[in-house]
């Protein structure tokens, strides 16, 4: 049998209250992550009018780089010790240094204290993904994804409904002045704000337990050498391509949206900061918590069935409707049509991200799952984090030489993304039935040499 499918010691009260704590702490993590996507006008302003160009590589390359060079040697981590404690240290690391970036004055100040941030949210990702294999069943495991994938959309609501009123009351008010920190522009006051309750999530870490691992066998009881890991990869190499090509177009697409909605509104549409902040907040608490939980569970049913390629099959369905609906939302003239628009492109935006971490937890042997999710950060969102803003900045800058060209910028980059992402999606159903089908035979097949070895010494 799959070692997937084994007894599950939990209870679902334990089950579900991981998942609630995990989704806070990722949730937490794209407050962090994302709050720097309502405020970009006054940064530019207070840091000596920055460029489009110089925001974006703030909010971009200086997350993605040493997110990106972290993840590696956190995964190995996760893979083979204790994942409660290593996310409870990057809760506490990401929250304190987006605390810290409020003392920022300068763009390299600022750029620095984004780079402490990827190295504290480096550790989420694949300790997570590996714990919830450990915590629930095949068929269960893509809910609870799906109820952790929302978190991008968690978080990006409560950053724009809380931030941008939050930044447009801070504006004509007078500067605060805190102990340690100083006098504070309104933004720089946001980013102690948002920063400073990670810390105590931290600590409530520390209340769930570290599951025991499931599905391993004794050769690699302390996990998986590299040169394995790559053996593996390759054997698979057909599936990953795809998988990894596919979900780095709907990542930068994603991202991209994500960063300049806010800044779109303004621009084109003449919206304040708080309403397109209330607006968008609550279309992505609302249609991005459901079309996450929608997709995790509806593939769950597909799995249950035999569908072992539900994931990916799910994830181009909601990408045949988001790719015309992308395209055409930046381009209308009414600022409440595009308002509307919001919520089927939030809703379909939210289904691939926890449906992509089933898809390789259920190719991927136990003690190799944060490795491969560290795989997949550094091919995707390493990309997606530093290109998704840069791009359109540089559209901004430098293709149409304006900063209002946003539509343009956003509508021309949907074109691109979703045909190339619809065309993997497709090609990469096959060739993931195939690789689930294989870990299965490989893990009975281990399971089998070990019961004769056992009956060879019990003779």
């Amino acid at each position: 049998m799959n070692g997937a499918s084994a007894e599950i010691p939990y209870s679902p009260r334990v089950q579900w209250y991981v998942v609630f704590l995990l989704t806070v702490a990722s949730t937490l993590s794209f407050i962090d992550r994302q709050i720097l996507n309502v405020m970009i006008g006054p940064i530019k302003r207070d840091l000596g009018n920055l460029s489009d160009t110089e925001i974006s590589l703030i909010i971009g390359l200086a997350f993605s780089l040493v997110y990106t060079l972290a993840t590696v040697p956190l995964a190995r981590a996760a893979d083979h010790s204790n994942r409660r404690n290593l996310i409870a240290a990057g809760i506490f690391t990401w929250s304190l240094m987006t605390a810290l970036a409020g003392k920022a004055d300068n763009f390299r100040n600022l750029f620095l204290a984004r780079m402490g941030v990827g190295i504290g949210e480096a550790t989420l990702g694949p300790a997570s993904v590996s714990m919830l294999a450990d915590y629930f069943d095949a068929r269960r495991l893509p809910l609870a994804f799906g109820i952790m994938g929302a978190a991008p959309f968690l978080g990006t609501g409560l950053a724009s409904i809380v931030g941008g009123p939050l930044v447009d009351w801070l504006e004509v008010q007078p500067n605060f002045v805190l102990p340690v920190f100083g006098e504070l522009y309104s933004w720089q006051m946001v980013l102690v704000a948002v920063g400073l309750p990670g810390i105590l999530l931290a600590a409530v870490m520390f209340t769930i337990a570290e599951p025991k691992r499931r599905g391993l066998v004794s050769e690699h009881a302390t996990g998986f050498a590299v040169r394995e890991i790559w053996a593996f990869v390759k054997t698979r190499g057909r599936y990953l391509t795809f998988h990894f090509v596919a979900y780095l177009c709907l990542a930068i697409q994603g991202w991209a949206f994500m960063t300049w909605v806010v800044e779109f509104f303004v621009r084109k549409h003449d919206w304040s900061r708080t309403d397109i902040g209330l607006t968008y907040g609550i279309v992505a608490l609302v249609a991005g918590i459901v079309g996450s939980v929608f997709a995790g569970y509806y593939a769950g049913r597909l799995i249950a069935r035999g569908g072992a390629d539900a994931p990916m099959r799910v994830t181009l369905w909601g990408v045949l409707v988001l790719g015309p609906v992308a395209v055409a939302l930046p381009l209308f003239d009414s600022g409440l049509v595009a308002a509307v628009l919001l919520v089927p492109i939030t809703f379909t935006m939210a289904m691939p991200p926890g449906l992509s971490n089933a898809a390789l937890g259920a190719i991927a042997p136990n003690q190799m799952r944060g490795q491969m999710i560290a795989l997949y950060l550094i091919c995707v969102n390493f990309l997606a984090y530093l290109l998704a803003p840069l791009i359109v900045g540089l559209m901004n800058d430098y293709v149409f030489g304006r900063e209002d060209a946003i539509d343009l910028s956003l509508s021309s980059l949907a074109v691109v993304n979703y045909a190339v992402a619809g065309v993997c999606l497709a090609l990469s159903l096959k060739p993931l039935r195939e690789a689930v089908a294989r870990l299965a035979r490989e893990f009975d097949r281990q399971i089998t040499i070990r019961e004769k070895g056992h009956g060879q010494i019990a003779g």
